[in-house]
């Protein structure tokens, strides 16, 4: 028996990830409606129907897949712990046969749903830098290798005998490199992703416009929470602890959970920007109204009507999370006006 089983035993272990799952399944959930309602509601308000039908097939793919895994791990339960869970030593052996179909199966349900994850992350930083194809060519050959060693995984499993543990020697390899190459996917992707949203912030503070760098904003866009849950699930692997199978279960809403949350985040700017211009509206009507009163009087000298012009600056992904930069010149005159647009920026839809 392993250290790890001895600190932390095989059927505690599972019971505490399927709790955990539950928990984090129940917030991808709630996160994935939100999500649902936002895409619609820019689909019939903004006529993009295109890419929000895209993003809405991502994530629901996502949710399925997270549906069938959690649906395995309460079936596994169920039979681990009621059908042969008659004494604690039957429980303990029900959970370690790898080969057994539910395994097998919520194993590939996983990896799936972690190559739909890295897809949509080397997506992302394909189009933030303005779709150039060079970018996403390590991102590539790591999703391709990630696909390789993740694959190699179940079938390993399913070929070996009913003794094999998940640190069994032929299968620590494919393991291993599945981890690795997902994780130096992700952390690539965390860096890049927000060296960009913090060079976009410091050109936009060049122009006084008051944006400060937000740190959540960081860790939602670049999806640095995928990349934590993915380095714990490594190190309590390569400790040969159980508790690999809570950071495991845990990763599967939380890839999805990463997902929404730029869904919501881009519904929420866009909102805020609807709001901004129609108080920009409001303010150029009123002062365009006519001549004002005081007390009852005509000022000496009737004001001419005054248009202003107020510019906001906003941070949020296009429905594409297609990435530009848009530069204007700044007129001089008294009518002056300057948009600048995030790295992740939307652009106005007159905006190349």
């Amino acid at each position: 028996m392993a250290d790890g089983d001895t600190i932390f035993p095989l059927p505690k272990a599972l019971l505490v990830a399927l709790f955990l799952e539950s928990i984090l399944f129940g917030i991808f959930t709630v996160l994935y409606a939100i999500s649902i309602w936002i895409l619609i509601y820019r689909q019939q308000h903004s006529h993009r129907s295109k890419l929000n039908k895209r993003l809405l097939g991502t994530g629901t793919a996502m949710f399925v897949l997270a549906v069938i895994h959690i649906a395995f791990d309460i079936q596994r339960a169920m039979e681990g712990f009621i059908t042969h869970g008659s004494t604690p030593a039957d429980t303990a052996e029900y959970f370690q046969e790898l080969n057994h179909p539910l395994f097998v199966g919520k194993s590939a349900i996983y990896i799936t749903q972690t190559l739909v994850g890295d897809a949509f992350v080397t997506y992302r930083l394909y189009v933030v830098y303005n779709r150039n194809p060079w970018i996403a060519v390590l991102p590539l050959a790591l999703l391709l290798g990630t696909g390789i060693s993740g694959y190699g995984v179940p079938i390993n499993v399913a070929l070996g005998g009913p003794s094999q543990t998940i640190f069994s020697g032929h299968l620590v390899p494919w393991i291993t490199s599945f981890f690795v190459l997902s994780l130096t996917t992700n952390v690539l992707a965390t860096f890049l992703l927000s060296g960009r949203i913090m060079w976009s912030n410091y050109k936009v503070k060049q122009y006084h416009l008051g944006k400060r760098w937000s740190v959540l904003e960081t860790i939602v866009q670049s999806a640095a929470l995928y990349s934590a849950a993915l380095i714990s699930l490594l190190a309590t692997y390569l400790a040969s602890s159980n508790a690999q199978y809570v950071c495991l279960d845990a990763l599967q809403p939380i890839i999805g959970i990463t997902f929404t949350l730029i869904i919501i985040r881009v519904g929420l700017g866009e909102t805020a920007s609807k709001h901004s211009d129609l108080k920009t509206h409001r303010v150029a009507v009123d002062a365009a109204s006519g001549p004002l009163q005081s007390h009852g009087h005509e000022q000496p000298y009737p004001l001419r009507p005054l248009a202003v012009n107020v510019s906001v600056s906003q941070t949020c992904d296009r429905e594409s999370f297609e990435v530009y930069e848009q530069k204007k010149e700044v007129d001089t005159a008294s009518n002056s006006r300057l948009d600048v647009n995030d790295v992740l920026g939307h652009g106005r839809k007159d905006s190349p």
